[in-house]
């Protein structure tokens, strides 16, 4: 019995503090419907700024303060200087603070060297009390004490004080609020910069628990992330309901069910999430208000890749076609002479540029077509790279027309299981599932050592036995890669060029409007998630066979934030531009990590920064634009609309 309650007190107290980090991020997410993903890491450098302040003055009390007092001046800086511009487009928030992520942990290896750091406990907490069989530092009740006491606080603040009234207020509605004379502006900057604050003060307090090094940051924001979920969006009752319960899940399944506590704690974030997507005690996000108005905000920016040949069909065949086919066979032209021209390692480089790109189309079926903001796509490239190497080192078959339909069949079972889950959310609850599938399949690919080879991952794939001897060399495996990856873009422009994907347009524009012209928009939606997973597992299989390695890292949260970035980069529902951007994105990735291995994190995160602020059009739209110019100057013009090859006009608009 002593045991259990030591355990109990364990798990309060690290709750408490999941508890302290999600205030911020529950009351952005219900006040401003922000998803804040640089929150842990902003915990992280005030962690490690308070353990440097501590070391000067010897105060701990100054070292707290201080570690609120940067959060929160970060806090502001985030809020003032970038997300105002994009509260009503949560991928992009998402990617801008990721950005983020990788700006603060470089800062802080730059700055501190990236070493673990202990945080400092009182001299007054130092002691321990015997519960059982366990010593239950006296530390641990003080966190109680102090979680209990913010609690409190910060309850009376939000439902017994007139602040508290006006945040309600524009949780409920935020227009109606402001149009009432609130400065909803001021409201948003200080609930921002308060959570921010709270997040650096408690990491001087919790950072005992979490530890404080570069992996505090991504840990933090998950297990934050999951009880702002379970305990709901905007109540600070539901976040502590929310980081109790997650914090005894924590310590009784890692005493008495050590291998699978990991996979409890994001069972329970799903199970909450298609039960009661508010969370146990959160209030209902209107995330999708401009959505059921007509278009919504982040959908209406891919319009400007429509064609500019819908209003003429042309007289002149071969201006028209020439206009239409030479971007295709001066990039096919290049790709194949490449080889010839670049070394062992830009080959293998160039074959990662065609991975990416695959997988970024595929994401781009989704998240510019649909709609659909996925932060878990990794969970299908992962999967893919898995089953091959599994087929392989555990199964012992080494056919490669063996292996691709398995994998294909594999990927497009898993995502029908995820999509059927899935899709019954939208918008901001869609994206954080997706999340938590994808990390469970991490959870697993770690944890299940004696399958998956834990997080060493599975090693020594081979290259893909086609039936025939070949001596595998880098520029043929690129060249596999580059007939594969050809016939994927064929098979997903013919699916994105045809009605199917002119429907998906419009459910993302209008789902409401679609649905009263007849369209069962659930189950196209559905089928559109099928497809793109099942190609992001292609992508997956080509990983696999051209580096010869899984790792658990495949289903991370930063492999599924890459095509993200390349979407917004280059252009949604172009496919063509998410390609492109994949190729910018693993060449900036390469030859940072090679010029400036230390700073090229930051150099990522600034690219992100800097693409989600100035290229949410993506660049699709600028070379669209271009070659609209050159086009009549080199091929002449097209003239008046006449049909050409039996197609009517809107046949030729859909096929652009």
């Amino acid at each position: 019995m002593n045991n259990v309650l030591s355990i109990f007190v364990l798990g309060v107290s690290y709750g408490l503090i999941l508890f302290l980090l999600a205030t911020g991020l529950t009351l952005t997410m219900g006040l401003m419907r922000v998803i804040n993903m640089s929150h842990g890491a902003i915990y992280m450098i005030a962690g490690y700024f308070g353990v440097w302040v501590f070391k000067q003055t010897n105060s701990w009390i100054l070292s707290v303060i201080a570690g609120g007092v940067l959060a929160a001046a970060l806090g502001l800086m985030l809020e003032v200087g970038f997300l105002r511009r994009l509260y009503k487009h949560p991928t992009d928030q998402v990617l801008l603070t990721i950005g983020f992520i990788h700006i603060i942990e470089n800062i802080s290896h730059w700055i501190w060297g990236g070493f673990p750091v202990g945080v400092p406990i009182p001299g007054l907490f130092g002691g321990a009390v015997a519960l059982g069989s366990v010593n239950v530092p006296i530390f641990r009740f003080f966190i109680i004490g102090f979680g209990v006491l913010m609690a409190i606080l910060l309850w009376l603040l939000q439902d017994k004080t007139r602040i508290g009234a006006i945040v309600r207020a524009g949780m409920d509605n935020g227009e109606i609020a402001g149009a009432l004379g609130l400065n909803v502006r001021m409201l948003f900057t200080a609930i921002f910069v308060l959570g921010s604050a709270i997040a650096g003060i408690s990491s001087m307090i919790g950072g005992v628990l979490t530890g404080i090094d570069m992996a505090t940051g991504w840990v933090v924001l998950l297990n934050s992330i999951i009880v702002v979920v379970v305990g709901g969006t905007g109540s600070i009752q539901g976040a502590l309901l929310g980081g109790v319960i997650i914090g005894l899940v924590n310590a009784f399944g890692t005493a008495y069910f050590p291998a699978f506590a990991s996979f409890i704690i994001y069972l329970v974030l799903i199970v909450i999430l298609l039960i009661k997507p508010s969370g146990l005690l959160g209030r209902k996000m209107e995330v999708n208000r401009a959505v059921e108005g007509g278009v919504s905000a982040d959908a209406g920016e891919g319009r400007q890749h429509k064609a500019r040949i819908d209003s003429d069909v042309v007289t002149n065949k071969l201006a028209f076609y020439a206009r239409r086919w030479v971007p295709y066979l001066f990039v096919l032209l290049i790709l194949v002479a490449l080889p010839n021209f670049i070394g062992t390692y830009t080959q293998s480089m160039m074959t990662r540029v065609l991975i990416f790109a695959l997988f970024a189309m595929s994401l781009d079926v989704v998240m510019g077509y649909a709609g659909l903001p996925s932060f878990g796509h990794a969970a299908f490239f992962g999967m893919g790279g898995y089953v091959v190497g599994l087929l392989v080192t555990q199964a012992d078959i080494g056919s490669f027309w063996i292996i691709l339909p398995a994998t294909l069949v594999i990927c497009a079972a898993l995502s029908a299981i995820i999509g059927y889950f899935t899709l019954r959310l939208s918008e901001t609850y869609f994206l954080l599932v997706t999340m938590a599938f994808g990390q469970l399949l991490y959870v697993v690919a770690t944890k299940w050592y004696t399958l998956t080879g834990g997080s060493d991952g599975l090693s020594g794939i081979p290259r893909p036995d086609l039936g025939f001897a070949v001596d595998w060399t880098s520029g043929k495996i690129y060249y596999f890669t580059l007939v594969v990856f050809l016939v994927c873009y064929y098979l997903l422009a013919r699916f994105m060029r045809s009605s199917f994907g002119r429907v998906l347009l419009g459910i993302r524009d209008n789902e409401g409007r679609m649905r009263c012209l007849g369209f069962n928009t659930w189950l196209l939606k559905y089928c559109g998630v099928i497809i793109a997973g099942t190609f992001a597992g292609v992508s997956g299989l080509l990983y696999a066979y051209a580096y010869g390695t899984m790792v658990p890292g495949n289903f991370a949260l930063e492999t599924s934030a890459l095509p993200m970035l390349m979407v917004i980069m280059g252009g949604h529902s172009t496919l063509w531009g998410p390609a492109l951007a994949a190729m910018v994105i693993v060449l900036v990735q390469n030859y940072a990590g090679i010029y400036m291995p230390d700073r090229w994190p930051l150099v990522l995160g600034v690219l992100y920064v800097l693409c989600v602020m100035f290229l949410r059009g993506g660049f699709a739209r600028y070379l669209t634009n271009f070659w609209d110019w050159l086009c009549p100057r080199v091929f002449g013009e097209q003239g008046p609309a006449v049909p050409v090859a039996g197609k009517t006009q809107e046949d030729m608009g859909g096929e652009q």
